[in-house]
């Protein structure tokens, strides 16, 4: 279940420290070589996945990129990619859900004011390590990707995933050699996870003044994503970017949605990053 931070994370935080990596370090771990970004940005996103409430959020990561195949982030957990040729790579990650509150005016990293009583009632929703892989083809300026996870500790037992093409360009911004990428994705998850954050039981929706539902897995959103990375010098970058989401399905129809949210989700922000 993707939230603003990991997003974010999986945009414009991991990417940059990969891309480092890669010029410069030609096998996992040949020579050590270890790249450190640390990023600091702020990011207007949903209160809550479904949230009608826009908020701003402050933005902190540090990541670790080793060799051209293990990165590390706060944010977005581990990955590492098994398999890897000119094309294809595949691999494993570990990452973490930051769950849900009921009351999302108590979120550590907000910096603007959200309405306190729009979920009140349904009850938090504890963080959830994952586990699981993703599979990533390149052709060209083209990337496909699918990413699938296990909730295995926490807030919810699930599976979560998501798919997406994106298309990559090397253009001029400011005067400086930079990449764009923008292209559509979904996500999509089992009736465990998607009734973990959009159903309503009888007790919540007394707790709420929210419906009752029941929601099944499936898809659960689609939309367009896209980010741009600036170099700055040779270590900090400028990265921006900007995600439009439909929520779909079971999940669209959930009374959290219709009554208390919204179907279209907007999350756009910009972070600096320090790599060394």
């Amino acid at each position: 279940m993707k939230t603003f931070t990991s997003i974010t994370a999986t945009m414009l935080v991991i990417l940059p420290a990969s891309v480092f990596a890669q010029d410069e370090a030609e096998d996992t771990f040949a020579g050590h070589d270890i790249f450190f970004t640390v990023s600091g940005g702020v990011v207007s996103a949903p209160s809550f996945l479904g949230s009608g409430e826009t908020s701003v959020y402050a933005l902190p990561n540090i990541s670790v990129a080793i060799g051209d195949r293990l990165n590390v982030s706060l944010l977005d957990g581990v990955s590492y990619d098994v398999y890897k040729d000119d094309n294809l790579t595949a691999g494993a990650l570990l990452t973490y859900d930051f769950g849900r509150e009921d009351t999302p005016s108590d979120h550590g990293l907000l910096l603007s004011n959200v309405a306190k009583s729009e979920i009140a009632g349904l009850g938090d929703i504890e963080e959830t390590a994952e586990i699981g892989g993703y599979i990533e083809y390149s052709y060209g300026n083209i990337q496909a990707s699918l990413s699938v996870r296990k909730g295995v500790d926490g807030g919810h037992d699930g599976v979560v995933g998501d798919v997406g093409v994106s298309y990559n360009a090397t253009v001029e911004i400011f005067g400086k050699q930079s990449v764009i990428s923008f292209g559509p994705t979904a996500t999509f998850s089992d009736d465990s996870c998607a009734s973990t954050f959009f159903d309503v039981s009888t007790a919540q929706s007394a707790a709420s003044g929210i419906s009752e539902y029941d929601a099944d897995g499936g898809f659960m959103s689609y939309g367009l994503h896209a980010s741009a990375y600036v170099p700055v010098n040779q270590n900090v970058a400028l990265v921006g970017f900007a995600a439009f989401d439909h929520l779909t399905g079971d999940v669209g129809e959930s009374s959290i949605v219709q009554e208390r949210g919204a179907e279209e989700q907007v999350t756009a922000g910009l972070v600096l990053n320090d790599t060394f």
